[in-house]
């Protein structure tokens, strides 16, 4: 589904960004990250879970996710939607419950990503942008995270599409 990938920090140690390309159209990737059941499936890194516990995808809409990974570990991320435009582009805070040593700042300031959903000849180039970081521990974690989370992505967007295909009595 993927003709390829980026995952680049950059050399900003406050800023991620990480990009993948998918064979939909940027309206079915925008639903994947504002539909909750659609997050629940393929939210976080492999070998994480995402447990959907607020999802508001308006202006000034919360969201609050549970993260758990295959260790058990737990994981609450919170924020709220600065922008939401369909099909292009979110833009929202995100903060951890949990205190994490040289993830967040004595100010306890959230963090913000930027989603965007570019068409392209081959579909749609999402990319994502987590800015106002505070450690390399952070940007190097994150680079991982979002560039795991966009690979599950596109498993889930490739098994959505083949179960809609086979709905219709279409194959692949």
């Amino acid at each position: 589904m993927s003709d390829d990938s980026l995952w680049a920090s950059g050399s900003n140690p406050g800023r991620v960004f990480v990009e993948r390309t998918y064979r939909v159209s940027p309206e079915t990737a925008f639903d994947a990250w504002i539909n909750p059941d659609s997050l629940t499936r393929w939210f976080g890194p492999p070998g994480f879970t995402a447990r959907i516990l607020t999802h508001d995808p308006r202006v000034g809409g919360t969201w609050r996710f549970n993260m758990r990974s295959v260790e058990g570990e737990s994981y609450h991320h919170f924020g709220q939607f600065v922008e939401v435009t369909p099909p292009r582009k979110l833009v929202f805070t995100w903060a951890s419950e949990e205190q994490v040593e040289g993830w967040r700042d004595e100010k306890n300031e959230p963090t913000v990503v930027t989603v965007e959903f570019t068409p392209c000849p081959e579909g749609t180039k999402v990319t994502v942008t987590h800015e106002k970081l505070i450690s390399d521990m952070a940007r190097d974690a994150l680079t991982r995270g979002w560039g795991g989370g966009l690979e599950c992505l596109e498993d889930f967007l490739r098994i959505s599409l083949r179960s809609r295909h086979f709905d219709k009595g279409t194959a692949l």
